[in-house]
């Protein structure tokens, strides 16, 4: 046996002559020894001899804490050892992954091995330059093994990032930036600090990143997570808080992963987040390749993510390869095309993205109304241009004030709804239904670009308007803007009355062609719904009123009565908004409640406010108000005459879905507008939402899914009766005029309310709630105007905080669609505290990320106890947490019991099977 004979054990490399494994995946408590590379969760275990660099042993201890001996080696200095006689050389150096990674340069018998683990190529802002050295043998990773991971350049994707927290601040939304807590945060911190954004870190991040200060690494300010003071900071934290409740608390947030996997379209739907940005501590496809070239070896081997197909690829080039990780099959296809994209040298786009405001300026022609009493769409791209580059609001309001001031009253309401981000005014139900494939063909087609390069591109921004912006640069110079706002506004309803991307397609071709940069930015941006410029409805509201000489209240008012702000910016020109009052068949924004997790903040808030709304100063305590809490639809019911329509809290027509509830509503003998909420309800008790759902979508006239799943609507408010607007009434006159109404239909009724004069009594009241299955109570001030679209604390709502339990995963089995090739479905159990048999209680398949269930999908099958099918039974080795709304009993599991909506939040890697939860704990949350 050679000593650098090979074997791959366990998903591990062993050097078994050598005594020496390379990065073990399980513990080696044997005196054999472990060389580390870094200190990612999925690189150590608790060895018992270790070979790695200082960093690496300081942040191993930081994570998964424990004591072993360590052999700390820096880097280029050559370290002699001796097993069983054998006796080989070893050399650290740097990976380039993060900070303190190291290759293991292996060199015994006159041959030398050089281990890469995780690396890359390109410079890093927080880690050591990779230093490959020239070996016989190469055993590298190869998580993007194939062409299509090619990673656009750094510089220019971090302007991307940094322009994604910068808008999302200009629009009160707190940035979540989700990065590995160790390397890859650091690095965002390094280049976010430079641009000047205020940064928290989540604490594992803020941990960790003492560490590198400790070694001397300098990094601009940061905060340690707080989330009282989180509003207007870049939050960076770990992959596994999404859906975390410390999310839930920062209130509107706009999250981006940061992964390699950017690479791949959709990435961001599958991460369930708003943006994809390419950026990677591993190398990308080209440097895989240079990484062999430099290294020279006679031998390949590949590890992890593509080994296979990279195996392959360097077959094809020449090379003695083959993948240790996966099985192959070995095949003479020439893949030339293959061979084209290997050779074909990377170039380098220049950016954009800082001279948008200039360009903003060079392409406007300086003349808002054409002659023909249009308007040019550049001008109001440019002042959008304008208003995105100044981060203070009230500059804000200014320039959109003086651009209202200077357009015709057709082109006003047109723009104001634009300014919102939306095409149409959301009262009218229109959409566009042009998707992303669509706008990807278009601007391709414009200048002949292929998809490759347009991804490419497209990378660099996680933005499609920007990457138009930067497609139409080579044009800039020979267009002369001809685009109007009457124009553009016909595009969008050309493009929602065609039907299909094919007849759509034309359309776009022709806008675009027709289009400056900074237009076709605008136009797809207002396409995808996507403005981004820190422009909120409540700032398009002040400069309505400041263009026009109104006060801000009555725009504001007027708004929310009216649904839509084009048609309140077109009124407010005209000075007509106190003509404005709520009308039948126009629906107004629902009032909304305030959230709140326990009866004392309940009842301690709406006293508060009562008290400070009515003047009473240290007043007794008043009495509230308490209805169920239902898991319905928002419905506003409008009646007049023989007319009847129902409207949805986003003001979308419902009324051919519940056909059964307008014919009744028909038949009463007065006019109304009434708010309340659509259940599906058998007698007196209310059915899961998952019933409703099956009504959701039918067409008129479904006899059959009316019996199965019978509905009411339950009125809980009147806000208009026989021509008379009762909005600005308090709620009990509401209530009192909704109780004066004729003999109501069968499937009507009223909500019912409770008057709770103590917190005790809200308690109570609130466990009957649940006791009946609702959500919980709404708690509401009798005396209590009703607020279109605020959220008052005059309404509250106490609701149920979700529980969580932390299971132990007995079964997987595989997915479906996209995952029909990994264990996604988690089949999972809680000890039973009599007799330590694990009993199930749930199943879950939602909240982990592909590459979490990528790598769960290699431990299970090398954990298989028995197979059935497509179900694996499972060593019970590894600890989810799980979140569900309730539980319920159930012959489904051998526990009794079942999880409603469960869901997993996160991988406890902290907890061993020993300490999950138990029956008992499970049993005293039955609902």
């Amino acid at each position: 046996m050679s000593a650098l004979d090979i074997q791959f054990i366990n998903n591990s490399v062993h050097l078994p002559k050598l005594g020496l494994w390379l990065d073990a995946h399980d513990p080696i408590t044997t005196a054999e020894t472990v060389f580390i590379s870094h200190a990612h969760s999925d690189h150590t275990a608790p060895h018992r001899e270790v070979i790695l660099s200082e960093p690496t042993s300081k942040f191993m201890f930081a994570r998964i804490g424990g004591t072993r001996q360590e052999h700390i080696l820096k880097f280029g200095q050559p370290a002699t050892y001796e097993y069983n006689g054998t006796g080989y050389q070893i050399t650290l150096v740097p990976a380039g992954h993060i900070f303190g990674s190291a290759m293991s340069l292996v060199e015994a018998e006159g041959q030398s091995l050089l281990y890469t683990g995780d690396f890359k190529l390109r410079p890093s802002r927080s880690a050591e330059l990779c230093e490959p050295r020239p070996a016989d043998i190469l055993i590298m990773e190869t998580t993007f093994g194939r062409p299509s991971y090619q990673f656009p350049p750094t510089d220019e994707v971090m302007q991307g990032v940094i322009r994604f927290c910068q808008q999302a601040i200009d629009n009160d939304e707190t940035p979540v930036l989700y990065g590995y807590s160790l390397g890859k945060s650091q690095e965002l911190l390094r280049s976010l600090g430079q641009a000047g954004l205020p940064i928290m870190l989540h604490a594992a991040v803020h941990k960790l990143t003492e560490i590198y200060k400790n070694f001397g690494q300098t990094f601009p300010d940061y905060e340690l997570y707080d989330a009282a003071t989180a509003h207007g900071k870049v939050l960076i934290c770990p992959p596994h808080i999404a859906g975390t409740a410390m999310l839930r608390k920062l209130g509107k947030t706009r999250t981006a992963i940061l992964t390699g996997w950017a690479v791949d379209p959709g990435c961001r739907y599958r991460y369930q987040c708003d943006a994809a940005f390419p950026i990677s501590d591993h190398a990308d496809f080209p440097d895989l390749i240079e990484m062999v070239k430099r290294v020279n070896p006679k031998k390949v081997y590949t590890l992890h993510g593509f080994a296979a197909d990279f195996a392959q690829t360097l077959r094809e080039l020449g090379y003695n390869a083959q993948a240790l990780s996966q099985q192959e099959q070995f095949t003479l296809d020439l893949a030339a095309e293959l061979k084209n994209k290997i050779t074909k040298p990377r170039t380098k786009t220049k950016s954009t993205a800082d001279n948008q405001t200039t360009a903003a300026t060079n392409n406007g022609n300086g003349n808002n109304n054409h002659s023909n009493g249009s308007h040019s769409f550049q001008d109001f791209a440019q002042a959008c241009a304008t208003i995105a580059a100044d981060s203070r609001k009230l500059e804000k309001v200014r320039i959109l004030a003086e651009y209202f001031r200077l357009l015709q009253e057709s082109a006003v309401p047109i723009t104001a709804t634009w300014l919102t981000g939306q095409p149409f005014p959301s009262s009218q139900n229109k959409t566009l239904n042009v998707g992303w494939a669509a706008l990807r063909n278009a601007l391709c087609g414009i200048d002949d670009l292929t998809p490759e390069a347009f991804h490419q591109i497209y990378l660099k921004h996680s933005d499609l308007g920007e990457t138009a912006f930067e497609i139409f640069q080579t044009r800039a110079a020979t267009l002369t803007p001809t685009l109007t706002v009457e124009r553009v506004n016909e595009l969008f309803h050309q493009l929602q009355a065609a039907a299909g991307s094919l007849a759509k397609l034309p359309l776009l071709l022709r806008a675009l062609e027709l289009c400056t940069p900074l237009e076709a930015k605008y136009l797809i941006k207002i396409i995808t719904s996507d403005l981004r410029i820190g422009l909120k409805e409540g700032l398009v509201e002040e400069a309505i009123a400041r263009a026009f000489d109104l006060p801000a209240e009555q725009v504001r008012q007027a708004n929310l009565l009216l649904g839509d702000i084009g048609e309140t910016a077109r009124l407010a020109k005209r000075n007509e908004l106190a003509n404005i009052g709520i009308q039948p068949f126009r629906p107004v924004k629902s009032m909304l409640a305030s959230p709140e997790e326990s009866p004392t903040t309940v009842w301690d808030r709406i006293q508060s406010a009562h008290h400070e709304r009515s003047g009473a100063g240290d007043g007794g305590p008043v009495p509230v108000w308490l209805e169920d809490k239902y898991d319905g639809i928002r419905c506003q019911l409008h009646k007049v005459n023989d007319r009847v329509a129902l409207y949805s809290r986003d003001f979308k027509d419902i009324t051919t879905t519940f056909l059964d509830l307008a014919d009744a509503a028909r038949h009463l003998p007065v006019d109304f507008i009434l708010d309340g909420e659509i259940l599906a309800m058998r007698g007196d008790r209310a059915l899961p939402f998952s019933d409703l759902q099956k009504r959701l979508g039918r067409r008129q006239g479904d006899l059959f899914m009316q019996e199965e799943v019978p509905i009411k609507y339950v009125a809980f408010d009147l806000l208009w009766l026989n021509g008379e607007n009762y909005v600005n009434h308090p709620l009990q006159q509401r209530r009192e005029k909704l109780e004066s109404l004729p003999s109501l239909p069968e499937n009507f009724r009223l909500a019912q309310i409770t008057q709770a004069n103590s917190i005790n009594e809200i308690a109570n009241t609130f466990d009957q709630a649940r006791e009946r299955k609702n959500e919980g109570l709404m708690v509401k001030d009798p005396t209590s105007l009703y607020m279109p679209g605020r959220r008052s604390l005059a309404w509250l709502k106490l609701k149920m905080a979700y529980a969580t339990l932390d299971c132990v995963v007995v079964g997987a089995e595989y997915g479906h669609g996209k995952r029909k090739s990994v264990l996604s479905d988690y089949t999972f159990a809680v000890r039973d505290e009599n007799t330590d048999e694990l009993k199930t209680i749930g199943k879950a398949y939602s909240g982990l990320t592909d590459i979490e269930i990528a790598q769960l999908t290699e431990h299970f099958l090398a954990k298989v106890i028995r197979q059935r099918g497509r179900f694996h039974e499972v060593e019970p080795d590894t600890v989810l947490e799980i979140a569900f709304d309730r539980i319920q009993p159930s012959n489904r599991h051998n526990s009794g019991l079942a999880m409603r909506f469960p869901r997993i939040l996160r991988i406890r890697t902290d907890k061993s099977p020993a300490e999950i939860d138990t029956l008992a704990t499970a049993r005293q949350l039955v609902k």
